[in-house]
């Protein structure tokens, strides 16, 4: 059932404008953090563009990410040349509940 659905948000992401996919697409689970004790404060990451979707910005001579705004396309990790930026990796919640449910099931079996 679960394969069914994707196999249709798929096609319908096929058929969706690209400038509605870039502004509204998200990478599930993924998103970039800023690794503070690297960042210099340089501000290239504003300046230079890091972001497409603007999710960068300037906080106490520190770059932050706006978790709303990052996409999770990990470009900001590419550009800075400190290495102040990573990408934090969670799985779905639908995985992760499938993830549990599979453990609790082994589990029981094994008791």
């Amino acid at each position: 059932m679960i394969l069914d659905d994707m196999k249709y948000i798929a096609k319908d992401l096929a058929s969706v404008p690209l400038e509605l996919a870039d502004r509204f697409a998200r990478v599930p689970g993924i998103r970039a953090m800023v690794r503070h004790e690297r960042c210099n404060g340089c501000t290239a990451c504003v300046r230079k563009g890091f972001c497409r979707f603007g999710a960068i910005e300037m906080n106490d001579k520190k770059a932050n990410v706006d978790v709303e705004r990052c996409r999770g396309c990990g470009r900001c990790t590419h550009l800075c040349k400190r290495d102040a930026f990573t990408l934090e990796v969670r799985p779905p919640r639908v995985v992760t509940d499938t993830l549990r449910r599979i453990d609790d099931r082994i589990t029981g079996l094994m008791k």
